[in-house]
Formats: C-alpha cells, structure tokens, sequence
C-alpha cells in the first residue's frame, strides 16, 4: 500500500508548481475519491482473509452492478434493457472466470466485506461523474487521492504488519516489484482512469472495469514467470482455459452492448 504514498511523490515531481494552483473543488474531490477507495481496499484485503481471491473477484466485480442500480435510483428511472443485458453478462462471466458456484456461496464476513468494498468502489466511480467537478485538474485531483488512500492505508498496514513490513523492503526484488507496481499499476493506471471516465457514463466505466479479470489472468500467463527469475521463488505462470474464454466473451459481450445501444444524446 505504500505505493500511494510513493504515487504521490511521482504526482508531485510531474506536476511540481502546478499544485500549488490546487482548488477547494480539487481537493473535494480527491478527498473522496481517496476516502472512497481507499476504505475499499482495506475491507477487500481483509476479507481476503477468510474467503477464496476468485470468490473476491467475484463479488469485486458487483460495481457493474452497483452503478447501475445507484443511477437508476438517483435518475429516478429504471435501467434501460440494454444495461440489465449487459450487468447480466458481467456477473455471469465473472462468475464462469472465477470458478464460483453459486449455489455453493455463503454471505460470512468475507463476502460481506467484499461486497461492501465493492459499493465503496462505486462511489469512487460515482465521484468521477458528478458534473459540480467537472473543469478540475484531474492531474491535481488525483495526486489528492494518492495521498488520501496512502495516509488512510499505510499506517494500518504496518500496524498490522509491525517491523515485518518495513522489513520487506531491504530485498531488491521487492524494491524493483514494488517500483513496477507503483509507476505502471498505480500512477499511471489510476491517473488515468481519473483522468479519463469522465468521458464515459458511469455505467459505461463500471462495465469496463469488469474487464479486470480479463487482463489479470493474461498478464498470468507470463509474469509469473518474470517474476520468479527476479526474486529467486516458485511461482508457476497460468494457462488458458475454457472457462476463461467463456468468461471473457461474456464481459467483452457486456461492454459490446452498452457501447452499440441506442441512447439519448
């Protein structure tokens, strides 16, 4: 978690003057987003700890659910069919890519926490959309969030992990991993998501996010490897399956219809 923190950093070299030019609206802003993800990680890292990471990813994936049922509520009209069509395919799809039966889960804290964090993340994509911040530095507001999610997090962390965490990182590998995390899969994917949705609906960002699963198990078909020759551990790459190609057409399916349905201008 201490790449938000390092994110941060990162933010503030990119952009050095620029934030001091940084508005109560961009600060509203990141403060909410921080607040609303960054709470969100911590309950889905905890909840990893009493449930499977594919019954996780499943009920991660409820946001496209979520944002739908929040819009419909707050627009006060029900969703049109192709959203129903295309929230349907995710769930089904994250359910097939996971291996979850459903007939087999049962809600214990786990999937409490999980699906929990999930209505959190849909607030964070909410955030995004809301017309009183449009005209924001999203650069600015995002190293906001950065900050907000790693003073929320990283204590907590090492007042779980104690001398342990800090600890890890004196190995090189982990150093390396944890600067390859925090430059590819921390600043520059959440800067730009932040910098980006805001050109889609809601609906739309919370269908394509459901692609996660997607990418995460074809990024698995090789870095494990890379990573195993790098810190000297036993971490085998994935392979394909059936399942997986199921489940990707579906959530690929999903996003095919919201973005080819009619709707108003």
């Amino acid at each position: 978690m201490n790449r938000m923190l390092l994110s941060t950093l990162v933010m503030a070299l990119i952009l050095r003057g620029r934030l001091r030019g940084l508005s109560k609206k961009e600060c509203v802003q990141g403060l909410q987003l921080g607040l609303f993800g960054g709470l969100g990680m911590l309950l889905q890292t905890d909840a990893q700890n009493y449930i499977a990471a594919s019954t996780s990813a499943f009920f991660t994936q409820f946001t496209s659910v979520f944002v739908p049922i929040y819009v419909a509520i707050h627009g006060r009209r029900f969703p049109s069919w192709a959203v129903v069509l295309a929230a349907g395919l995710v769930v089904a799809g994250c359910a097939v890519l996971s291996g979850v039966e459903l007939g087999k889960i049962h809600l214990g804290r786990g999937e409490w926490e999980t699906i929990l964090s999930a209505m959190l993340f849909t607030g964070q994509i909410v955030t995004l959309e809301r017309p009183v911040f449009h005209g924001n530095d999203m650069r600015r507001t995002a190293t906001v969030m950065f900050a907000v999610k790693g003073l929320l997090v990283v204590p907590l962390v090492i007042a779980g992990g104690g001398a342990d965490v800090l600890c890890a990182y004196t190995s090189g590998p982990v150093m390396i991993i944890t600067l390859l995390l925090t430059l590819f899969c921390t600043t520059y994917a959440y800067a730009t998501m932040v910098r980006w949705q805001p050109y889609v609906t809601s609906t739309q960002a919370g269908l394509i996010y459901a692609t996660e699963p997607l990418f995460a198990t074809l990024w698995a078909l090789f870095l494990p490897g890379w990573f195993s020759s790098l810190a000297g551990i036993v971490y085998y790459n994935e392979h394909l399956s059936t399942s997986f190609v199921l489940g990707a057409a579906l959530i690929v399916a999903a996003n095919v219809v919201i973005i080819f349905a009619p709707r108003k201008a």
